[in-house]
């Protein structure tokens, strides 16, 4: 039995990847694939929700910095595995971000503005191109489908929308499809959203523009990776075989497993 959106955790961001009409017409399964915000704020009764819809493995795609200085509470019964995203977060020592001492630091520095301005604007390329943590995820799809996952980042909606993306495109799910669902995470903004637009558009329109992107997802953020993909690898094929490592057998297991 299906859970209802009102036995949901009260989740940022979280969703049920089922319902999308995939491969040879079938349905992928709902109760198999979640997605949401990190579970540093989870509550108890958040957590027993998520054990009701029995969650397995939470797969966390945070940097260490992250993970660290704000550890998942786990649902019970559930095990946790973190593979970084973005690997070059994981490659040097990030603080948790406090939006003020960010929008403060980017104004008075330019070379800062400059340089986080060029990551920002890299990370979707690394995750294709460095795709490591997805190739660790889809290996335990493989591994246990029987077993309910929960994935996240820290708001759910970059490395997340990635990993839903890659997993919905393996399944035979419609471009357009997938596309809204990574968009449902622009309607659900963190709770600071307005005041941290504010202060960045205040701080200048180079940082307004920053911070926006930060903190939101646009469709030619997805459409990149894609393109992206095609030119690393050759093309989604190479890209699933070379980059993800998986073979024909594989993916047929996933739709075997994940579509009714």
């Amino acid at each position: 039995m299906t859970a209802s959106p009102t036995d949901w955790p009260d989740l940022l961001n979280f969703r049920d990847l089922g319902g999308h009409r995939g491969a040879d017409g079938r349905l992928v399964k709902r109760g198999r694939l979640y997605r949401g915000t990190a579970l540093n704020n989870a509550t108890d009764d958040d957590l027993a929700k998520l054990a009701n819809l029995g969650v397995g493995l939470v797969f966390d795609l945070r940097a260490r910095s992250e993970a660290t200085g704000r550890p998942d509470r786990l649902p019970a019964g559930a095990t946790y595995r973190r593979e970084p995203g973005v690997p070059s977060m994981d490659e040097v020592h990030r603080e948790l971000l406090d939006w003020s001492v960010l929008i403060g630091q980017l104004s008075a520095s330019d070379e800062m503005l400059t340089s986080m301005e060029s990551f920002q604007g890299g990370i979707y390329g690394e995750m294709i191109e460095r795709p490591q943590a997805y190739q660790a995820l889809l290996g335990e799809l493989l591994a246990q489908p029987s077993r309910a996952v929960y994935m996240h980042c820290s708001a759910g909606k970059d490395r997340t929308g990635v990993a839903g993306a890659i997993i919905l495109t393996l399944l035979g799910v419609d471009y357009d499809d997938i596309m809204a669902d990574y968009l449902v995470s622009a309607k659900y903004p963190q709770p600071d959203y307005a005041a941290v637009a504010e202060m960045a558009g205040q701080a200048g329109p180079r940082i307004g523009r920053l911070i926006g992107t930060m903190l939101t997802v646009t469709k030619p953020q997805l459409d990149f990776a894609f393109a992206h993909a095609d030119q690393v690898w050759g093309s989604w094929d190479g890209f699933v075989q070379d980059g993800l490592g998986l073979t024909h057998e594989d993916v047929a297991a996933l739709r075997r497993d994940y579509l009714s």
